[in-house]
């Protein structure tokens, strides 16, 4: 998997939908208010700050495409706001070392191989998910701010590791992680017209990776741009 790959979706998605935003976007009324309907609708980064007794993080975050929005306004003020997003979450480190098992379970190990320097060694999981964000929000004016909860359904997870020796880089990727197929965590967010900062709370008691492996929890501070 490819962190950057949903960067450039989006971005080669982006521009005609700049020029076309009305036909990506659908609005009703109802007797409750406006309801509408967009479809890729933000991208999002975001840089994670792990804790693990099992390793030493360095380097995580999680990176972002909506695909599909529904908004309810039932007043001009106060909605509620749900969608679906392709999300790739990944864990590094520099000093640890991630390998799977001979069942896919993640382990961790220390990153030493002979002549191996650490500053140029990195490992990491990647855990790609469909996301489910519902979120209720405040609006005044351009200005909003909001919280609620995201539902992660982990479809494919591998782990992986580079190192340089004499100018030469070895790339080593194991696929099959054992992942939980749900997993959930807390977001909130505020913004203003088009930009938004938003923070996600992963609770450990909700893991994407499944027990008998490496243990973790984290929160994500990052930011959003609406297309």
């Amino acid at each position: 998997m490819k962190k950057l790959f949903l960067i450039v979706l989006a971005a080669a998605l982006s521009a005609p939908l700049f020029a076309q935003r009305e036909s990506a976007s659908s609005i009703y009324s109802t007797e409750n208010g406006a309801f509408s309907v967009s479809v890729i609708n933000h991208i999002g980064w975001g840089y994670s700050f792990v804790k693990s007794d099992d390793f030493t993080p360095r380097g995580s975050g999680e990176v972002f495409l909506n695909v599909l929005k529904f908004k309810l306004y039932p007043a001009e003020a106060f909605g509620l706001e749900a969608g679906l997003d392709c999300k790739e979450s990944y864990i590094g480190s520099k000093e640890s070392l991630f390998y799977q098992t001979d069942d896919h379970l993640a382990r961790a190990t220390e990153f030493s191989l002979p002549g191996v320097s650490v500053e140029k060694a990195r490992s990491e999981i990647s855990v790609f998910s469909l996301s489910v964000p519902v979120v209720a929000k405040i609006v005044m004016g351009k200005f909003f701010i909001g919280g609620g909860a995201e539902a992660n359904f982990n479809l494919a997870g591998d782990t992986s590791y580079r190192y340089d020796v004499k100018d030469k880089t070895t790339r080593v990727q194991e696929r099959k992680l054992k992942l939980n197929t749900f997993s959930y965590n807390f977001v909130g967010t505020v913004g203003l017209d088009k930009l938004s900062v938003f923070a996600k709370f992963y609770p450990k008691n909700s893991p994407m990776l499944t027990e008998g492996g490496v243990s973790y929890n984290y929160w994500t501070l990052g930011v959003a741009l609406c297309l």
